[in-house]
């Protein structure tokens, strides 16, 4: 037993002392969430959102608008009657997705250093750890996407543990957030590419259906629908009243009164018409078809207007400099540290209790501490524009793709890639789909960051070493240390793409 004992210290001081960078960011890391739960207790609340989630979580039953997938994770926690429990959690997540990518990268035998950098942002980013402390489904959302495509990667073509895993997690991610419907489209195509054996490719998209089918019912047993949601097609709509001319889209009378009243250069924000124009009998579900066929015609009359819009706001989202707009700038303002001083646009408490189901108020001055202060400047001077960083990764790994093409093994490209493909696209279809949220960038993080490593890594292999077969084994000193360190034996050599 003690000699046992001896050979686990031993392994875990040759650990601290090989990835002793990554010890000192998740030190840092729990230092900076633990004074966020001191500073603001017991957590943020998203007003509408966050007691949409709790709602269903207690009544157990998905929504109309939001998925069930975070009120599920919410249910695990009802029991324990704390607020803090939960996004207690919800930090240790955000550490957890850090972990995943760095052992990637590492298994993947990129250097320690770069992959350190690269997890960085996402432990010591201040809208991640703000947006970790909120009822919100954006933590959940983001941990289930990068344990998913770790999952596949990990090893050169994906077993069947990972096949398992990732249709698991993916499944769960399609309905915790809706664009995670879209986003299953990269695992898919993945396997494909990998040329994946047909029963894990099938057992992938078996596992998938049979969890997307069996929402689908529970949705039509609860809601009388088949569907996985009946405010899908209003948040299209919302967004085509940015650049649709009612008089080329050939409406019908009916389809006519959704058209919005004001000339287009007048027009409100998406989500403005979205939440406050509709009167209380356009947003019951047997409408949803109504607005369903408003935005295909409104698409299809004036594509081109469609996709300008579009490229603009994601242009919008991910230039420097601050959002223009005061409503841009106030949603952007919620997802910061407030200073405890009374203004509109910050974020309220949560409630100890989540059976309360109500907001304890405003963060205001009865609220400010020792800590408010700091954090709330931390937030001007350490958020990462996720938004840009994923546009910026998906860039850098095309642009190194193209570097000697033929140098190295095609599939070395896809991994890069597939990372920084799922991180951008799901800002450009959050955005076609819905309105400008920084939000929208906190699940693209670890996936830019993992994918501009991975293409990193290829690009000084092939610089130094030139072509290299498949077969190869990994030349020494490229960035790794291979096999003989302990994270290494214990999951194996390195994967070679």
């Amino acid at each position: 037993m003690t000699g046992r004992l001896d050979r686990l210290a031993g392994d875990a001081r040759r650990l601290l002392r090989q990835h002793w960078a990554l010890v000192l960011l998740l030190l840092g890391g729990l230092v900076l969430r633990a004074l966020v739960m001191l500073a603001y207790r017991p957590a943020f609340w998203y007003q509408g959102d966050s007691q949409s989630y709790l709602v269903l979580a207690y009544r157990m039953e998905p929504g109309t608008i939001r998925p069930y997938g975070y009120s599920l994770f919410l249910d695990l926690f009802l029991a324990f009657h704390s607020v803090a429990l939960i996004t207690a959690v919800q930090h240790l997540m955000g550490l957890a997705v850090a972990v995943a990518a760095y052992a990637l990268l590492r298994r993947r035998d990129v250097s320690r250093l770069i992959s350190a950098l690269a997890v960085a942002p996402l432990v010591f980013d201040a809208r991640t750890v703000v947006l970790e402390h909120f009822l919100l489904a954006e933590t959940l959302f983001t941990a289930l996407l990068t344990i998913g495509m770790v999952a596949l990667a990990w090893n050169r073509t994906p077993g069947w543990l990972g096949t398992l895993v990732a249709a698991g997690v993916f499944s769960w991610a399609a309905v915790t957030r809706t664009i995670g419907l879209v986003a299953l489209a990269v695992p898919l195509l993945y396997l494909l590419l990998r040329r994946v054996s047909w029963r894990r490719t099938g057992v992938f998209v078996a596992v998938v259906g049979t969890v997307l089918g069996g929402y689908v019912f529970w949705y039509h047993h609860v809601h009388g629908q088949y569907s996985f949601g009946t405010f899908g097609s209003r948040f299209l709509w919302a967004r085509t009243t940015s650049f649709v001319n009612c008089e080329r889209a050939g409406f019908t009378p009916q389809e006519r009164q959704l058209c919005p009243p004001h000339p287009i250069e007048y027009r409100w924000p998406p989500d403005t018409y979205l939440w406050s124009w509709l009167t209380p009998e356009q947003k019951r579900p047997e409408y949803d078809e109504l607005f369903a066929r408003f935005a295909r015609k409104a698409v299809l009359a004036q594509p081109g207007d469609y996709a300008t819009t579009v490229a603009r706001d994601t242009w919008t989202l991910i230039r420097p400099g601050p959002y223009p707009g005061e409503k841009a700038r106030c949603v952007a303002d919620m997802w910061t540290f407030p200073a405890a001083a009374p203004q509109g646009c910050q974020p309220y408490l949560a409630p100890a209790d989540p059976a309360t189901k109500r907001y304890a108020g405003l963060v205001s001055e009865r609220d400010r501490n020792p800590l408010t202060g700091p954090l709330h400047r931390y937030s001007g001077l350490a958020t990462v524009p996720g938004a840009a960083l994923a546009a910026l990764c998906f860039l850098l790994a095309l642009a190194l793709a193209c570097y000697r093409p033929r140098s190295s093994p095609w599939r070395e490209h896809l991994d890069p890639l597939a990372w920084t493909g799922l991180a951008f696209g799901m800002i450009v279809a959050s955005i076609a789909t819905s309105a400008i949220d920084p939000r929208y960038g906190l699940p693209s993080m670890p996936l830019a960051v993992v994918g501009a490593a991975l293409a990193w890594r290829r690009f000084r292999v092939v610089r130094q070493y030139g072509r290299r077969d498949d077969d190869r084994p990994v030349p020494a000193g490229s960035g790794g240390t291979g096999p003989s360190e302990p994270v290494a034996a214990a999951v194996g050599p390195p994967s070679r793409v």
